[in-house]
């Protein structure tokens, strides 16, 4: 009698037991807080200082680690240029800051026609912000809280805009942003084909008793009172940087910046008085790609062109 009176017990014990460890683990967890975004203090390109909070004004902010060279972070920029310029007038701040650097972050925004916000030198802050991968992109809201992270492997850079814009719009409240309609068709080189794949290596360089004729010709052919409606001049062009960097914003204008990304490298050329820009074109031979002609003194476009063949 006794010894079924302490098996009785026993099971007691383990059903009471059971009972209690059941209870705990089924007990509802509090959800976890979103990871404070860590402060720091980077350079713009010219030498400024942003710092963040500070710099943030109490406002949702939005930041995108990336390097030049990373095929996924160009796919994504032309949607966080978007970004940039449908928000920041809604209180919105957006940085991207370079990690990872083997070439120049500038240039490269530059032949990809980007004006997003850039700050150098962000590797220190890899650890704070736990980056595994880039791009990293986060959307920070005004308390300083981390509330979106790219994820590992989204579908597409589409997928991405669109999460970062519901976010913000979220945060927003009644200064949300319009949604668009519909987004251009990722940019993703790694995605495409090799025959589809633009060659964007650097041009073997044109002899000039190569170039030399074939621009003669073309600048011969432009009447005196020659203009293009529609774009006012854009200043004086001193040298061929200069003539690039204006002949990018010309074509984008005109054609968009897709068009323009896809015509990488470029070539300028001073004749005359005269600056003549081409882009390479799926040919990349001169007179394939888009062209544009300037006044060297006033920068009045004289000519715009989509693409003319070499006479």
């Amino acid at each position: 009698m006794r010894a079924v009176f302490v098996r009785s017990t026993v099971c007691l014990i383990l059903v009471l037991a059971s009972g209690m460890a059941a209870a705990r683990t089924e007990a509802p967890k509090e959800p976890e807080r979103p990871a404070i975004a860590p402060a720091w203090e980077l350079q713009t390109p010219d030498g400024d200082t942003v710092r963040f909070p500070q710099d943030a004004g109490g406002q949702p902010t939005v930041l995108m680690f990336w390097p030049s060279w990373c095929p996924y972070s160009r796919a994504l920029q032309p949607y966080v240029q978007d970004i940039w310029h449908d928000y920041r007038d809604r209180g919105v701040k957006l940085w991207t800051i370079n990690i990872l650097e083997r070439g120049d972050p500038l240039q490269a925004m530059q032949e990809r026609g980007l004006s997003f916000p850039l700050l150098l030198k962000g590797d220190a802050l890899r650890k704070p912000y736990g980056i595994t991968r880039t791009p990293w992109l986060v959307v920070i809201d005004a308390e300083q809280r981390i509330v979106y992270t790219r994820p590992p492997d989204p579908p597409s850079p589409i997928d991405v805009a669109k999460a970062v814009r519901q976010t913000l719009n979220d945060l927003l409240g009644d200064k949300a942003a319009p949604l668009p309609a519909s987004y251009a068709p990722p940019y993703d080189l790694h995605l495409k084909s090799q025959r589809d794949q633009v060659d964007r290596r650097a041009p073997v360089p044109v002899a000039q008793d190569q170039w030399l004729p074939w621009v003669e010709r073309y600048l011969d052919g432009i009447a005196a009172d020659e203009t293009v409606d529609g774009i006012d001049p854009v200043g004086a062009i001193d040298d061929g940087k200069t003539a690039l960097a204006r002949a990018r914003e010309t074509w984008t204008q005109r054609y968009g910046a897709e068009a323009v990304r896809a015509q990488a490298p470029y070539r300028a050329y001073r004749r005359h008085g005269y600056w003549i820009v081409m882009g390479g074109g799926l040919a990349r031979e001169l007179g394939s790609g888009m062209i544009v002609v300037f006044r060297a003194d006033s920068g009045q476009v004289l000519r715009l062109s989509p693409g003319a063949a070499a006479d």
